[in-house]
């Protein structure tokens, strides 16, 4: 069987890391290390600044997926509920799946890792290692893996044991659903300064800058692996 090949485009990194350069006007020869080390510097200071407000990014960030990302997922709900029969979760599956990827999607966004203990419930950057305190609605997200499923409100840790959460299919509701959170979302933008607003764009830049950077080094890490593991291949 032919060898599968592997190709590392160094140019297209090359390239990419003289813009990078020249976005933090620097005029040196970094080594790789260093510029990884002052992205992380750069997002360490995005995630100071909005700390206190991760929780409403966060349902910002995860309801915009909901209505315009690629899994559709919005008409994917209203779709399934308008059009579900008793008995019948045919499609289901699909939803779900679409909801969980624009959390995941979230989480990513943002390189972060949900931890939670009997103290504090909280986001941790894989980045920096950072904690970012979250309430308890934006956890009831996180790891609720069927959106059907209605936790019940309130903080949990004060609820008592017999309050359980409902099962949600009613097509009125998730249209409600929508008007709520497109007025989610108009009220964010209205509510924050539109400095604000810019660094928080800035910030997604950065980890998306941060992103393709690790993409770039994780391909050098596997080229060299596969060289090595080459040279002891026998045909």
């Amino acid at each position: 069987m032919q060898e599968k090949s592997f190709i590392y485009d160094e140019k297209l990194f090359e390239q990419f890391k003289e813009e990078l350069k020249k976005e933090l006007n620097i005029y040196s020869e970094p080594s790789d290390k260093e510029l990884n080390d002052i992205l992380v510097f750069i997002i360490k200071e995005y995630e100071q600044e909005f700390s206190q407000n991760f929780t409403e990014i966060f349902f910002y960030t995860y309801y915009k997926n909901l209505l315009t990302g690629h899994n559709d997922t919005m008409n994917k709900i209203i779709d399934f509920t308008e059009n579900k029969k008793p008995l019948n979760d045919e499609g289901k599956p699909q939803v779900i799946k679409a909801e969980r990827n624009d959390c995941y999607n979230t989480l990513y966004l943002y390189d972060l890792k949900y931890q939670a203990n009997q103290e504090e419930t909280k986001l941790i950057s894989n980045i920096t290692g950072q904690k970012i305190p979250v309430d308890y609605s934006a956890v009831n997200v996180i790891t609720n893996n069927d959106i059907f499923k209605i936790p019940p409100k309130g903080d949990p840790n004060l609820r008592g044991p017999h309050i359980y959460p409902t099962i949600e299919y009613s097509p009125q509701y998730w249209q409600d659903f929508k008007n709520q959170i497109i007025k989610y979302i108009q009220n964010f933008e209205t509510k924050h300064s539109q400095n604000f607003l810019a660094d928080l764009e800035d910030y997604h830049y950065w980890l998306n800058k941060y992103h393709i950077f690790q993409r770039f080094l994780n391909q050098i890490t596997d080229e060299q692996a596969l060289n090595e593991g080459g040279k002891h291949v026998k045909n």
